[in-house]
């Protein structure tokens, strides 16, 4: 991997790997797109129905909403 991009494309968003995407159609640029997390090595990331059993597991940064005053306070993820 070189030592040194071009550009540097933190999140990969819809809108990043676009950007990245878009970037490297030029063959003479060199993209960094970089995203949070660790490995995707447990078997629920390559199976399709996994997704339901990572939203509040593994692949979950365990963050909250405030209480919804409109929906009886509940907090929702």
């Amino acid at each position: 991997m070189p030592k040194s991009f071009d550009y540097i494309i933190p999140g990969a968003g819809s809108a990043g790997c676009v950007l990245a995407s878009r970037l490297t159609e030029d063959p003479a640029v060199s993209v960094l797109l970089l995203e949070a997390g660790g490995s995707d090595d447990n078997y629920l990331f390559h199976w399709p129905a996994g997704f339901a059993k990572m939203t509040k597991g593994i692949a979950s940064w365990g963050w909250s909403t405030v209480p919804q005053r409109h929906m009886q306070d509940r907090v929702l993820w």
